[in-house]
């Protein structure tokens, strides 16, 4: 068993990568070598800032830890707060994050170790 404590790793900004649009900020909270199954990462988003459109090699869970926001996919939008959780089926193009909520939202993003991301 592994404890990670909420001081331990670090909080980098993600501004300016290429998945994202507007301010974003995310932690890493598993690793190769502490989960051969699961990528686990925290992720914050300033109000208007979200992903752009992307799918996953893998299903993606996103657990709302603070905030609202909203995700979507070609079809439509949702609107999402805190302790709301969302699945994406592996293959699903999507997006999520603060968006146009005027709000801040936080959320764990969970797949499976090794998923590839495509930006679409």
């Amino acid at each position: 068993m592994q404890v990670i404590h909420a001081a331990e790793g670090d909080t980098t900004e993600r501004t300016g990568q290429p998945l994202f649009i507007g301010q974003v900020w995310g932690r890493a909270l598993t690793s190769a070598e502490t989960s051969a199954d699961y990528a686990l990462n925290v992720v914050q988003f300033a109000a208007g800032a979200r992903t752009r459109l992307h799918a996953h090699s893998s299903d993606q869970l996103l657990y709302v830890v603070a905030g609202i926001g909203e995700t979507g996919t070609p079809e439509g939008v949702h609107r999402i707060a805190s302790g709301d959780t969302v699945l994406v089926p592996a293959g699903e193009a999507h997006w999520h994050g603060a968006g146009d909520t005027g709000s801040p939202m936080s959320h764990l993003s969970i797949t499976r170790a090794g998923s590839e991301t495509t930006i679409l």
